[in-house]
């Protein structure tokens, strides 16, 4: 049995909007006995940029065309922090920017929806709408998501 983990409520950090020099590395999934986890790994020099994760309603808005996105899922978490996961110059994240996670069941897509200006934004499909933890660690600078899959 598995004890609930998080809640359904936004989370970010002390500044959300602090902006920093770090650059994305990497985007996992992973799944654990009671929850799945997302992991946001960025690289480089500078301070962990500031964050809020939240739960949001399709259509998603992409800030800079203004265009919209359906994400998979019948729940969207949105992860926003102030950092380019790949920069203009292609230095960063060079992964996919859509796809299906094959190692959890119930984060069912991961697509960077924002990449502009410094500011990113990762959305995650989710079977539905689930508590949630957010935790900021270093060595490496990473962003852990772990959404509840074992108590509900």
């Amino acid at each position: 049995m598995c004890a609930p983990i998080g809640d359904v409520s936004t989370k970010q950090s002390a500044d959300p909007l602090a902006m920093s020099g770090l650059v994305g590395a990497a985007i996992r999934t992973g799944r654990h006995d009671c929850f799945e986890r997302v992991v946001i790994e960025l690289q480089g020099s500078g301070t962990f940029p500031g964050w809020t994760v939240e739960y949001q309603q399709d259509p998603i808005v992409l800030e800079e065309s203004n265009e919209t996105a359906f994400i998979k899922g019948d729940a969207t978490i949105i992860a926003r922090f102030g950092a380019w996961m790949q920069t203009m110059e292609y230095v960063g994240y060079s992964g996919p920017r859509d796809f299906v996670p094959t190692n959890v069941s119930h984060i069912v897509e991961v697509r960077l929806v924002e990449n502009f200006e410094g500011v990113t934004r990762l959305a995650l499909g989710v079977d539905r709408q689930r508590p949630f933890t957010v935790t900021q660690l270093d060595g490496p600078p990473r962003l852990v998501i772990d959404i509840d899959t074992g108590s509900s």
